[in-house]
């Protein structure tokens, strides 16, 4: 079989498919299923963290996937996408805010929460298409966006080598004074974690032109107006916030905001941007 060099190394496995698996949702409570749609590039690598690709609120999860296959092969890494249904995860609350708090703000058990079944989901995509790494790439679009910065907040896992939020609708800004899901209060985020949020491998990505104040899916809850117009604003202002946040608590800042010109609110626009930064992640720390 041939081999294909790239920043990973040299594989030997010649993998060129796209698929679906089924996924049991491991929470208690209903059974829900969690379709993942997958691809495998043409030259996987098995030591390159596979990408796990988190949709919007249209829950399209197979085209999340395909808009990232030509990033796969040029990459070497394999593509994930989890299908949260509007069926069995029907608002903003299941999905965006990662289950977290109960309609009236109430704070849930953690066992509930939807942060820990992405860490499940990975080692599912790494068993089936066959990846060695011990750990992945996060990416979150729009509603999916909002999952990961929370995530990233609340429930990190160390088997997140780099996660990215791409156009997010709102935030969860690090300030106290908030209520959750737009900031920390009324959650069991202390002072002490913030030295660790702040330091974490995470990119904010924006699309330059997703500046539509009137866009159909954007977040309108006063929380949200509040933190822009739109969500190129909100995403600046988060960072903003963060690195304020930082310098006043005098710790790192790790975290990066990264613009792709001449993209508006698109998943196909932003993946090769998002794909790019991932790799050269992978060529800074190989491990």
């Amino acid at each position: 079989m041939p081999s294909a060099s790239c920043l990973y190394g040299t594989a030997t496995v010649q993998l060129d498919s796209a698929s679906r698996i089924e996924f049991a949702d491991p929470r208690p409570g209903p059974a829900r299923h969690i379709p993942l749609w997958l691809y495998r590039p043409r030259a996987l690598v098995p030591s390159a963290p596979p990408v796990i690709v988190l949709h919007g609120m249209s829950r399209n999860a197979d085209a999340y996937r395909d808009a990232w296959a030509d990033s796969a092969d040029r990459f070497g890494f394999a593509v994930a996408a989890p299908e949260f249904s509007a069926a069995e995860y029907p608002d903003a609350l299941d999905y965006n805010f990662g289950n977290m708090v109960s309609p009236d703000g109430t704070l849930l058990q953690r066992a509930q929460w939807l942060f820990p079944v992405i860490d499940q989901i990975y080692l599912r995509v790494r068993e089936a298409l066959g990846s060695n790494s011990e750990r992945y790439y996060l990416y979150g679009h729009s509603a999916g966006a909002q999952l990961v910065h929370r995530l990233a907040t609340f429930a990190w896992s160390p088997r997140i080598a780099f996660a990215i939020s791409a156009n997010a609708g709102s935030y969860t800004m690090p300030v106290f004074d908030i209520d959750y899901p737009f900031g920390l209060r009324r959650t069991a985020f202390t002072e002490a974690d913030m030295p660790s949020l702040l330091s974490r491998p995470l990119a904010v990505l924006l699309g330059e032109e997703d500046n539509d104040a009137a866009h159909h899916n954007l977040p309108r809850q006063a929380g949200a107006m509040a933190q822009g117009a739109h969500r190129l604003a909100r995403g600046q202002r988060y960072i903003q916030t963060a690195g304020r946040v930082a310098a006043e608590r005098q710790v790192p800042f790790a975290w990066q905001l990264i613009t792709v010109p001449g993209v508006g609110h698109s998943n196909p626009g932003m993946a090769p941007a998002a794909a790019a930064l991932f790799a050269s992640n992978s060529a800074r720390d190989p491990g």
